[in-house]
């Protein structure tokens, strides 16, 4: 993350310095810049434009980098589980003519020892399952979420190049 936002704060450095900013006038308090003729830049300005650029990039990382990861992980998960399931099932299944035996068998503690495992690997796919419904639910909501950043963002902007433009 700390990453993206060093790549982006470089990104419109370099945008601004490669429009050749100079300085209007040297004025105590907020430097104004001038990037082309008849645009100036303020500090507000520039600070929405970031700010505006980092909620995109939040809300992108959200949706192609952080839910598709955590999604994979929920499902390779589940999928483990499911397994371990399958496993626990075969071997119980495999067990049941043993059991005949007596009830003081070895074979008799296994089959206990494995369903145990199996109830708790069936637990725990049950709550990976709940988690994984629940991200989907929750996906909606956190989109929402970032899409109101930028447009926190997008607004302050605008009322920044406003103020630009009115002196």
């Amino acid at each position: 993350m700390r990453y993206l936002l060093a790549m982006a704060l470089s990104a419109i450095l370099a945008n601004l310095s490669a429009h050749s900013l100079y300085a209007q006038e040297p004025v105590v308090g907020e430097p104004v810049v001038e990037s082309a003729p008849g645009q100036v830049l303020t500090v507000e300005l520039i600070e929405a434009h970031q700010q505006y650029q980092l909620a995109k990039l939040r809300q992108h990382e959200y949706r192609f980098v952080t839910l598709p990861r955590v999604r994979r992980q929920l499902d390779d998960q589940i999928k483990a589980t499911a397994a371990e399931i399958a496993v626990f099932q075969r071997r119980l299944r495999d067990y049941r003519p043993f059991l005949q035996v007596g009830h003081n068998s070895p074979v008799r503690t296994a089959v206990e020892s494995h369903y145990l495992a199996l109830v708790g690997a069936q637990q725990r796919l049950t709550q990976l399952r709940d988690e994984r419904s629940g991200l989907n639910r929750l996906t909606r909501q956190n989109n929402q979420l970032y899409q109101l950043e930028v447009l926190k963002a997008a607004t302050r902007l605008a009322l920044a190049r406003k103020a630009v433009e009115q002196p």
